[in-house]
C-alpha cells in the first residue's frame, strides 16, 4: 500500500468537506433571501440544503479518520477533539477542530429541530458562518493545497459576504413595510388560462363545465382521482374533481353542486357563462387509483365526480367492481344514465327519499379481502364507511376523499403565528383563521378551498404543535409537528412559527 495514500485520503476528505460545507452556507442563504424567487421555496429545495450538509459531514470524516490513520502527520483522537493539543501546526489545526465542533453542534440540532425552541436551533445555525470563516481559514493554513483553496475562497467570500448582507436588508425592509390594505388576487400555482367551452345541467342543482385552452392546446394530463383548482371571476380559488376521460387532454371537465349555504364558489360556477375565460392550476392528485383485483366504490352526492373516472378505469382494463350510490332524491343524482350504461347489475343507486340511507355492511359482505373501497361524499357518509370497515371488514382497503376537514369538538383559542422570514408576530383572535391572520402581513398567500380538504395552503412549522383540523392527514400523519394547513387549522401552543 501506498504510505501516502493516508495523506492523499485526508486531503481529498478535506477539500470536499470545504467546498460542501460553503456550497451549504450558500444555499441556506439563496433561500433565506429568497433570492431564487419570491415564493417561499419549496420542501425539496430544503431537502437539498440538508443533503448537501449530510454529504459535507461524511467527507468531513473520511477527512479526520485519514488524518488519524496517516503516521506522518501523527494525530490522534485526542487531537482532533482538543483545540491546541496538537504538534502539528496546532493553532492551523485548532481552527478545524472548533470547526468540527461547531459542525457537530448544528447538525445534532438539526435533527432535534422539531423538539427543541424554534430560537435554540436558529442560535446554533448562526454559527454556520463561523464554521465557513475557520475552516476557510484552517485549509488555508494547515494543508499542501492553499493555492486552491485560495481562489476558491475568494469567490465564496465574496458570494457569502453579498447575500449576508442582502438578507440583512431584506428583513429590515420587510420589517418597515406596511401590508397593503386591498387583498391581492391569488391565482392556482403554475395556471394557464381555459375557456368555458359548454355548460349544461347534469342533476337537479349539478352542472358540468367543460373548460379548454384558450390557445386550443392540449392541458397538462392527469389520472382518475386528481382536481384542479379554479381561479373564478371574484378571485375565489376552489378545488373540483375531474370527471371526464384522462385521455381527452383538450377538455377538462368538473361537475359543480350549487350550494346555496356555502361560501360562493358554487353560486359563480352556475352563474358563468360560455366563453367565459378563467385560470386553472396543473391537476394534483390526493385520491389515486391503486391497482387492486376488486374495487367497490361508495358515493354520495357530488362525490360521485372523484370516483366516476375510477370507475371508467376499472371499467377499461376489465377489473371487477361495484357501485354503491346515494343521494337525497334521483334527480339530484347527477351521471346516472351514463353510470347504468356500464352494467346495471355492477351499479346500485340509493335515492333517500324512497330507499333511505345506503346499506354500507350488505355492500361490504360481497367483497373479498383484499378489495380496493373507495370513497367520497359528505361527512357522515364517510364516517359511517369509516366504521364499517373497520369494525367489520379490517382487510378491505380503504381510500377516502373529504369535501371539507371533520368537524373538532374543541373551541378555538386565541394564540400568536411567527412568520419567520417577515419577521412579523401577529395574534390569531377565537374568530379568525390563521390563514386570514397571514394574509395580513403576505398578501395573496396561496389557498384554494379554504375548507381544509385541498392541501393547496400548506406551510411549514419551525416551532410549536399544531392544532390539526383538515380532511388531508390522516392516521399517523396527524402528529406532524413540522407543517399546518392555516385555512382551518391552529395551534396546541401559545406561539406557532411559520416559515413564511
Amino acid at each position: 500500500m501506498d504510505p501516502q495514500l493516508w495523506w492523499y485520503l485526508a486531503r481529498v476528505g478535506g477539500l470536499m468537506s470545504w467546498w460542501l460545507l460553503s456550497a451549504t452556507v450558500v444555499w441556506g442563504l439563496l433561500l433565506s433571501t429568497r433570492v431564487t424567487g419570491p415564493r417561499a421555496a419549496a420542501a425539496r429545495l430544503y431537502d437539498l440544503h440538508r443533503f448537501l450538509s449530510g454529504l459535507a459531514l461524511a467527507f468531513l470524516t473520511v477527512h479526520m479518520l485519514a488524518l488519524v490513520a496517516d503516521s506522518w502527520v501523527d494525530i490522534g483522537l485526542l487531537e482532533l477533539l482538543v483545540p491546541f493539543a496538537s504538534g502539528y501546526r496546532p493553532a492551523a489545526v485548532a481552527w478545524g477542530v472548533i470547526a468540527f465542533e461547531l459542525a457537530a453542534a448544528i447538525g445534532v440540532t438539526s435533527l432535534l429541530k422539531t423538539r427543541i425552541p424554534h430560537r435554540w436551533w436558529r442560535y446554533v445555525h448562526t454559527s454556520a458562518f463561523p464554521v465557513f470563516i475557520l475552516t476557510t481559514v484552517h485549509a488555508l493554513t494547515a494543508g499542501t493545497d492553499a493555492g486552491t483553496v485560495r481562489w476558491t475562497a475568494l469567490v465564496l467570500v465574496a458570494a457569502i459576504s453579498f447575500l449576508s448582507v442582502y438578507r440583512l436588508l431584506a428583513v429590515r425592509r420587510t420589517d418597515d413595510t406596511v401590508a397593503p390594505s386591498a387583498p391581492v388576487r391569488p391565482e392556482p400555482p403554475d395556471s394557464r388560462p381555459v375557456i368555458v367551452k359548454r355548460l349544461r345541467p347534469v342533476a337537479d342543482g349539478v352542472v358540468l363545465v367543460e373548460l379548454a385552452a384558450t390557445d386550443g392546446g392540449l392541458l397538462p394530463a392527469w389520472e382518475p382521482g386528481a382536481h384542479i383548482d379554479l381561479a373564478l371571476p371574484s378571485g375565489r380559488i376552489r378545488p373540483y374533481s375531474l370527471c371526464g376521460d384522462p385521455a381527452d387532454r383538450t377538455t377538462y371537465r368538473i361537475g359543480v353542486l350549487n350550494a346555496p349555504k356555502g361560501l360562493g364558489g358554487s353560486a359563480e360556477v352556475h352563474a358563468l357563462r360560455t366563453g367565459r375565460q378563467l385560470a386553472v392550476s396543473r391537476p394534483l392528485n390526493r385520491f389515486p387509483l391503486v391497482l387492486a383485483p376488486h374495487y367497490l366504490f361508495i358515493a354520495g352526492g357530488i362525490g360521485i365526480t372523484a370516483l366516476l373516472p375510477m370507475i371508467h378505469a376499472a371499467e377499461a382494463v376489465g377489473h371487477d367492481w361495484r357501485l354503491l350510490y346515494g343521494g337525497r332524491t334521483r334527480l339530484s343524482m347527477a351521471f346516472t344514465d351514463e353510470l347504468l350504461a356500464l352494467g346495471t347489475d355492477r351499479v346500485h343507486l340509493v335515492p333517500q327519499d324512497t330507499d333511505g340511507l345506503p346499506d354500507l355492511h350488505t355492500a361490504l359482505s360481497k367483497t373479498t379481502a383484499g378489495t380496493a373501497v373507495y370513497c367520497c361524499g359528505p361527512e357522515p357518509l364517510i364516517v359511517a364507511v369509516e366504521k364499517a370497515v373497520t369494525d367489520g371488514f379490517p382487510h378491505r382497503h380503504l381510500h377516502i376523499e373529504r369535501f371539507a376537514a371533520t368537524a373538532k369538538p374543541s373551541a378555538a383559542r386565541p394564540f400568536q403565528v411567527e412568520l419567520r422570514r417577515t419577521g412579523s408576530l401577529l395574534p390569531v383572535p377565537a374568530d379568525r383563521t390563521l390563514l386570514d391572520v397571514i394574509r395580513q402581513a403576505v398578501p395573496g398567500t396561496p389557498a384554494s378551498c379554504e375548507a381544509g380538504a385541498c392541501g393547496t395552503c400548506a406551510l411549514r412549522v419551525l416551532a410549536g404543535t399544531p392544532d390539526h383540523r383538515d380532511a388531508v392527514l390522516t392516521g399517523p400523519d396527524r402528529s406532524r409537528r413540522d407543517l399546518i394547513y392555516p385555512c382551518v387549522s391552529r395551534s396546541h401552543s401559545p406561539t406557532l412559527v411559520i416559515d413564511l
